[in-house]
């Protein structure tokens, strides 16, 4: 049976949903069917997308969504539209028994075979918990009316329970609870799943959505000085999700697995791209080291 993985996204993720496709298919030999929902990716980028699938040896397929579906829907920060539509998956591919949605800015690291096939044991979705959201920003789990029962999950990758989800979940339905439920949603589509879904989610391991913040001082100070703190991270990870403002193609990213994205994104540079990716340190040295002269010396 073919893995079925759906992305979402506008003609700004191109390359990285690129790269993202091209770590899958490296760690995973299986039969993957590659569903993209959009509104407006350009004939060009489409063409691409399906031309990098086909070489990588998968299926492609793009899923038009019509644009004002979520025309007055909430629009946060660097998000975009294009998150919602991973709660469209079951009503698009009704005829899939499963479906797993990646974020664009992830890179696979192993097989994810056996997530993939998990035992949904009756739940609508399965889900990893954010690490950041759920332990260390309780506050926006009581402002969801989220209890201690329930874990707040990060909406980056979650595998749907097709049939059910059909049998149980209706877009109208929601669109009424978001509009009515008076709810400040500061990470939109995620805090939305979390709160509208809250019974219907399976908890999987961190593993499977790792995300690159460091969770604290400590964990930052262990992943600078640690090599062995930071190969026992790397061995574990099947899933890392570069999530949050500062992403891993941006010349200024240094956080936890910055090397292998670096890895895959050399690939897809022009050559004045890789020019500024070597030129960054020491751009970064000298910056800190004019501002530290002129504190000293005035």
């Amino acid at each position: 049976m073919a893995m079925n993985v759906v992305i979402t996204l506008d003609d700004n993720y191109i390359r990285p949903a690129l790269i993202m496709l091209e770590s899958l298919f490296e760690h995973n030999r299986s039969e993957i069917h590659i569903y993209l929902l959009h509104s407006n990716v350009c004939k060009e980028n489409l063409a691409r997308l399906a031309a990098h699938v086909g070489r990588l040896g998968g299926a492609f397929s793009d899923v038009r969504v019509p644009p004002e579906l979520f025309e007055g829907a909430t629009v946060t920060k660097y998000f975009t539209k294009e998150m919602y539509y991973r709660l469209l998956i079951p009503q698009l591919l009704p005829q899939e028994e499963r479906a797993l949605y990646l974020d664009p800015d992830i890179i696979i690291f192993r097989s994810i075979e056996e997530f993939y096939r998990s035992d949904f044991e009756g739940r609508l979705m399965i889900a990893v918990p954010d690490y950041l959201g759920d332990s260390y920003y309780p506050e926006r789990k009581k402002n969801l009316g989220l209890d201690s029962n329930y874990r707040y999950i990060n909406s980056g990758v979650i595998l749907f329970n097709i049939p059910l989800m059909n049998e149980s979940f209706h877009l109208d339905e929601m669109f009424s609870f978001m509009n009515t439920c008076g709810l400040t949603l500061e990470f939109p589509d995620q805090d939305l799943i979390n709160v509208y879904f809250k019974d219907g989610i399976k908890y999987a391991p961190r593993e499977y959505n790792f995300t690159t913040e460091y969770v604290g001082t400590g964990d930052f100070l262990k992943y600078l000085f640690s090599p062995g703190y930071r190969r026992s991270e790397r061995e574990r990870v099947v899933i890392a999700h570069y999530m949050g403002k500062c992403k891993p193609w941006k010349p200024s990213y240094y956080y936890k697995f910055y090397r292998t994205y670096r890895f895959y994104l050399n690939k897809y540079l022009t050559a004045d791209e890789k020019r500024e990716l070597l030129l960054r340190p020491w751009l970064v040295f000298k910056s800190v080291a004019a501002a530290t002269w002129r504190v000293i010396f005035g």
